[in-house]
C-alpha cells in the first residue's frame, strides 16, 4: 500500500517543483493532493486523511505552524514535513517542536527531499506494521476472549489453580462476586448412545444459551468439558437457587428438548467454598440413579441418603485416586475390598445407600478421565450403567458392578499412557516434517496425529518441557540463525523460508529466544 502525500503551498510553481522533481509513485507514495493554504488542507484531510504532509510554513489564511498543529491535534498519526526559507528558521525549530517529523530549506533541493521523505515512510510505514498488528492482536483477544476464561474457568472447578491467580483473574473477568459466597448449579445433559461428538458441542451450546438468558450479569455461567452446564450464583435469599434451577430445567425440555439431570450445591463462603460447591453439585447429580432423570436435586437429598458411619469417614479417598493415577490396579482393588468391608461392617445394606455408594466411588474413580477430556459416559455405556446400578440390592452385587467399571477405567487409562510417548515421538516427526509450512498449528497437528488439541497440549508440555508453540517457534528461530548465519538472505525471506509470514512478528519471536534485535545479531557476525 503506497504512501498517500498531501502537498501544501501557497505558490504553484512550488507545489510542481515538488511534484515533478521526484518519483513519487515508483517510491511508493501517492500524491492525493494539492492546496494553496491551510483551510484547504484541512478539507483535502477529512475527506483523503494522508499519511504525510509536506507544507510551507508562509500561507494566507492559516500559517503551516497553525496548519500542523491542527492536523497532530486530529490526525496524531500523520506525520508533517516544513518547506522555509532561511529567515523563517526560528520557525522551523518552533515546528519540530509541535511534532514536525523535519524541514526543508526552499529553494527546495530534490536529494534532500528524497532523503527526507524516505526515511519518514519507514516511521510511516513501520508504525502501520505496529497498528496492524495490534489490530490482529486486538482480534485474536476478542475472538478467544470467552475461550481463554472457559478454560480458566473449568480448571478453577476441577481444583487446578492457585488462590492468588484465581482471585486476580476472578476479579479481572468480574466474577468476583463468588469469591465471598456462592452456589453451584450444574446441568447434566442425558444424550443417546448415538449422539456425535458435534451434536454433543452444539446441544450443550445451546443449554448455554439458555441458562446465560436466565442469568444475570453478577452470575458465572460457562460449559464445561464434559458438556456440563455450569452456574456459579453469588448468594441469594431463600430458596431462590432452586428457582432458577427450576426454571432452567423447564425451558431446557421444553425449549430444546434435551433430557438432563440438574444438581445444586450448598451455600459455601470463600475460595474454597467454589470447588466445595461444585464437587456437591456432583454428588448431587450422582442421585439421580434412584431418584430419576429430568429433575433438580438439590445436596441434601444426597447427604439425606448417604448416611455416613465414622468407619467409613476414615477411607482414604486420596490414596484410592492417586492408585488409580498410577495404573496400580491391585492397590486400587485392594482399597475397594477394605471400603466395601467397611460398609458390610456398619451395616450399611440399603439398596438406595449402596447404589449411590457406587456411583460416588465411580465418580472418584472416573477423575483420572478429565485429563483426556473424557467423561465416565464417554467409556462405560451411559444407558446401560444406569441400568445395572439400578438393579445393585447387595454388596457383593456393588462389588461385582464396580470391579467390572473400575477395570474399564483402568484398562482405558494404562493405555493411554502406554501410547503417551508413542504420540510425542509421532508429533517430533511430523514436526520434523512440517514444521517451516506458515499453516502449522496446534489443530492442524492435533487432528493429523488424531487426538484432541487440549489433550495434545497437556502431553507435550509435560513430556517436553515446553508447549508445543515453544517448541516450533525455537526450532525456527534456531533455523533462522543458521541461515542468517551462513546466507546473505534479507530478513523477511529467512521468515518465509521458516514459516513465518510477518516480518516483524518474526523480529518479535526472533528478540525472546535471542535476547536481540535481528539486526543487532547480524552485526555482531561481522
Amino acid at each position: 500500500m503506497k504512501i498517500k502525500v498531501l502537498l501544501v503551498d501557497d505558490e504553484k510553481l512550488e507545489r510542481v517543483l515538488i511534484r515533478k522533481g521526484f518519483y513519487w509513485e515508483e517510491r511508493g507514495f501517492e500524491i492525493i493532493g494539492e492546496a494553496s493554504h491551510g483551510e484547504e488542507a484541512l478539507d483535502i484531510m477529512n475527506h483523503k486523511q494522508p499519511d504525510l504532509v509536506v507544507t510551507d510554513i508562509n500561507m494566507p489564511f492559516m500559517d503551516g505552524l497553525e496548519l500542523t498543529e491542527e492536523i497532530l491535534k486530529q490526525y496524531p498519526q500523520c506525520k508533517v514535513i516544513i518547506v522555509t526559507g532561511y529567515r523563517e528558521f526560528d520557525y522551523a525549530r518552533r515546528a519540530v517542536k509541535l511534532g514536525v517529523k523535519d524541514f526543508l530549506l526552499k529553494p527546495v533541493n530534490i536529494k534532500d527531499l528524497e532523503e527526507t521523505v524516505t526515511k519518514v515512510k519507514k516511521e510511516i510505514e513501520e508504525q502501520k506494521s505496529i497498528n496492524t498488528e495490534y489490530v490482529k492482536l486486538q482480534e485474536t483477544v476478542h475472538e478467544h476472549h470467552e475461550i481463554v476464561i472457559e478454560s480458566f474457568l473449568q480448571r478453577l472447578v476441577e481444583g487446578r489453580v492457585e488462590e492468588e491467580e484465581a482471585r486476580n483473574k476472578l476479579t479481572l473477568y468480574g466474577y468476583e462476586g463468588i469469591l465471598k459466597r456462592n452456589c453451584c448449579i450444574n446441568i447434566k445433559p442425558i444424550f443417546s448412545p448415538d449422539t456425535k461428538e458435534e451434536e454433543k458441542l452444539q446441544l450443550s451450546r445451546e443449554m448455554l444459551f439458555v441458562a446465560k438468558s436466565i442469568g444475570s450479569d453478577d452470575m458465572v455461567i460457562f460449559q464445561h468439558f464434559l458438556y456440563n452446564i455450569i452456574l456459579f450464583i453469588p448468594s441469594l435469599e431463600g430458596m431462590e437457587e432452586e428457582a432458577i434451577a427450576h426454571k432452567l430445567l423447564e425451558r431446557i425440555l421444553n425449549q430444546l428438548r434435551i433430557e438432563c439431570i440438574i444438581g445444586i450445591s450448598e451455600v459455601q463462603d470463600g475460595f474454597q467454598g467454589i470447588l466445595h460447591t461444585y464437587i456437591q453439585s456432583q454428588k448431587a447429580i450422582s442421585t439421580s440413579v434412584i431418584l430419576g432423570k429430568n429433575c433438580v436435586i438439590p445436596y441434601r437429598e444426597y447427604r439425606r441418603m448417604k448416611r455416613k458411619s465414622s468407619s467409613m469417614e476414615k477411607f482414604d479417598w486420596k490414596e484410592f485416586i492417586v492408585a488409580i493415577e498410577d495404573g496400580m490396579e491391585s492397590q486400587v482393588f485392594d482399597s475397594l475390598d477394605y471400603y466395601l468391608k467397611a460398609m458390610s461392617k456398619e451395616g450399611l445394606f440399603d439398596p438406595n445407600y449402596l447404589k449411590l455408594s457406587t456411583m460416588s466411588m465411580l465418580s472418584k474413580a472416573s477423575t483420572v478421565l478429565t485429563k483426556y477430556g473424557k467423561s465416565l459416559e464417554d467409556i462405560i455405556d451411559q444407558d446401560d450403567m444406569y441400568a445395572k446400578v439400578s438393579k445393585i440390592d447387595t454388596i457383593w452385587s456393588m462389588k461385582q458392578y464396580l470391579k467390572e467399571s473400575i477395570g474399564v477405567i483402568l484398562n482405558y487409562h494404562n493405555t493411554i499412557r502406554s501410547k503417551k510417548s508413542k504420540l510425542i515421538d509421532q508429533v517430533v516427526t511430523y514436526l520434523e516434517e512440517h514444521l517451516y509450512e506458515q499453516n502449522l498449528t496446534l489443530k492442524r497437528i492435533a487432528k493429523d496425529v488424531y487426538v484432541n488439541e487440549s489433550y495434545l497440549s497437556r502431553i507435550f508440555k509435560k513430556e517436553m518441557g515446553e508447549s508445543l508453540i515453544e517448541y516450533i517457534t525455537r526450532k525456527r528461530i534456531e533455523e533462522s540463525k543458521r541461515l542468517l548465519d551462513t546466507t546473505d538472505l534479507k530478513v523477511y525471506e529467512i521468515a518465509e523460508r521458516v514459516g513465518i509470514s510477518d516480518p516483524h512478528y518474526f523480529s518479535i519471536c526472533f528478540k525472546k529466544q535471542v535476547g536481540v534485535m535481528v539486526k543487532e545479531y547480524k552485526k555482531q557476525r561481522v
